[in-house]
């Protein structure tokens, strides 16, 4: 594996300009920026079958190399679990513990770290992904906002 530290820390840069340049853009959309501090992204996004704002994290450590981890938090960033009412769960939304045995929830989507170090999950790479527009720290957090108001996600 193959880390640069500064690598990361200028693509993070790149691909999260435009949450620190026009926040309101995405706020007018429900996502509001809360921080932005390599190599962590917080922000509240609405989610309009529950007429409230979830808090996510994503974490792109690596993001050279390796995909960004993203999970749902309370406001003082402690990682939210299942079964206490706050999360949502399917379509790709999972609650239990994550591929890489960290006890949080995680996201069963192309583009996110967990997805791709899911034994299940070998297709597509991130390596033939992660040059791609769609899946840079921006567009992935939009699409997350996106499947989570979609019908069928639920609260656990």
């Amino acid at each position: 594996m193959i880390l640069d530290p500064r690598l990361a820390r200028t693509w993070f840069g790149r691909d999260t300009a435009a949450l620190l340049s026009y926040p309101e853009r995405y706020a007018a959309t429900g996502m509001q920026v809360v921080q932005v501090d390599y190599p962590i992204i917080d922000m509240s996004v609405q989610w309009e079958s529950q007429g409230r704002e979830v808090l996510l994290r994503v974490d792109a450590t690596d993001y050279d190399y390796r995909p960004p981890s993203g999970w749902w938090i309370d406001s003082s960033g402690e990682p939210l679990l299942g079964g206490t009412g706050m999360i949502p769960a399917g379509g790709g939304f999972q609650h239990e513990s994550n591929p890489l045995g960290l006890s949080r929830a995680w996201f069963c989507f192309p583009g996110w770290r967990e997805y791709h170090d899911h034994p299940g999950h070998q297709t597509p790479t991130w390596a033939s992904l992660r040059r791609r527009a769609p899946y840079r720290i921006i567009a992935l957090i939009t699409q997350l906002h996106a499947d989570l108001n979609k019908p069928g996600i639920q609260v656990v």
